[in-house]
């Protein structure tokens, strides 16, 4: 087993506004006082990356320092960054146009309206292994709706109850429609030409799906795994945990080169496993942590819970081998006590309130990130 960690980056998209949980389109504002922000296309969310790094301690610095200083910068103003991953509160249903002269933004606003206006966290993985990038790639694409069970955080949207744990992931455009498979390089580089021929992507940053190839020039250049399901997870130390699931899976599979026997299988048999994992994800975006999926390592349908809880003991080898099993250790407590979204739902069973439910959180999301910062100034402090 390699204990070399790998180099992992976030893009992490938030939303700012009231102290009462209302979304205001400030990106702009941010983009112009702080580097490294950038702007989605509406400007009620916005983004910042943290530089790759293989170490754990400084993801968590790099993940909770442009907050902080957005914060302290809102404080100001008597506003916040507010929690979720959807517009929970009643909003307005007009644009807020970032970059009214990019024509890309033009066309993702004027098609998708406000289904975009939403949080996440898009998690990127450096891999050298070129020969094993896209075994790599279906592998760990069997397992996306572990990876939005674990972090669902959209139950509310414009002042309702959705009936989803994570409606963004419900309602979110993913497109193409139908994305294969992709067994080599080759088959990558020629369907996406394909798509951009045919119009299905606008261009080559257009392939919104659960994770897909990346790099610096797409789709010939790659040299990371994006994973785009999850949504935005406000406990720094559970985005940890996610990122040490996901490479405990990666490091297991490049060390070992066992790759999951059900993607040996012919086109036909693949296309519809595609439909099988959409399904999955969909499933777990409606019920969260106790949907039943099915669980492809033994082919049987499971609670989506059981199957993280068994991932996470039969890979507590790998972990200790790779020095990140203090990392995990918040898994337990989403397995225990739910995700974000179940948080947010049995809050509101005793406020029966989404505005005070959302107050509540948005208060502990400060609090959490201040205690954090708190510990990064004193390196001994930091426990899991």
């Amino acid at each position: 087993m390699t204990t070399k960690l790998l180099n992992k980056g976030l893009e992490v998209e938030l939303f700012a506004g009231t102290n009462e949980g209302k979304v205001l389109p400030l990106s702009g504002e941010l983009k112009d006082k702080f580097e490294n922000f950038s702007q989605e296309p509406d400007q009620r969310n916005f983004e910042y990356i943290t530089n790759p790094t293989r170490d754990y301690i400084e993801l968590f610095k790099l993940l909770l320092e442009p907050r902080i200083k957005v914060r302290n910068y809102l404080k100001k103003n008597d506003l916040t960054i507010i929690p979720g991953s959807t517009l929970a509160l009643p909003f307005e249903k007009t644009f807020y146009y970032s970059k009214p002269e990019d024509p890309y933004h033009q066309y993702i606003l004027s098609t998708y309206k406000t289904d975009v206006i939403t949080t996440s966290l898009h998690i990127n993985f450096g891999i050298d292994d070129k020969e094993n990038f896209f075994k790599l790639l279906c592998a760990l694409r069997l397992d996306t709706p572990l990876f939005l069970a674990l972090s669902a955080s959209s139950c509310f949207l414009d002042g309702k109850i959705t009936d989803y744990k994570s409606y963004r992931w419900h309602n979110f455009p993913k497109t193409p429609d139908f994305v294969p498979f992709f067994l080599t390089h080759d088959d990558y580089i020629n369907w996406t030409n394909e798509q951009l021929k045919l119009k299905k992507m606008f261009n080559i940053r257009h392939l919104w799906t659960s994770i897909r190839p990346n790099g610096p020039d797409r789709p010939y250049d790659l040299n990371r795994i994006e994973i785009r399901i999850c949504d935005l997870v406000s406990d720094t130390k559970k985005v940890l945990a996610i990122v040490a699931l996901i490479e405990v899976l990666i490091q297991q599979y490049l060390s070992e080169k066992k790759w999951p026997k059900i993607l040996n299988q012919n086109q036909s048999e693949l296309n519809n496993l595609v439909k099988i994992i959409d399904n999955q994800e969909e499933l777990v975006a409606k019920s969260g942590m106790s949907a039943q999926i099915w669980d492809w390592r033994n082919d049987r349908n499971e609670k989506t819970e059981n199957i993280i809880e068994s991932l996470y003991k039969d890979n507590e080898y790998t972990a200790n081998n790779l020095g990140v099993s203090e990392h995990l250790k918040p898994l337990v407590n989403i397995i225990k006590d739910g995700n974000e979204a179940t948080q947010f739902l049995e809050h509101y069973k005793t406020s029966n309130s989404i505005p005070k439910t959302l107050q509540h959180f948005t208060e502990q999301f400060n609090i959490m990130d201040l205690r954090y910062w708190d510990m990064i100034k004193n390196p001994t402090e930091i426990k899991f």
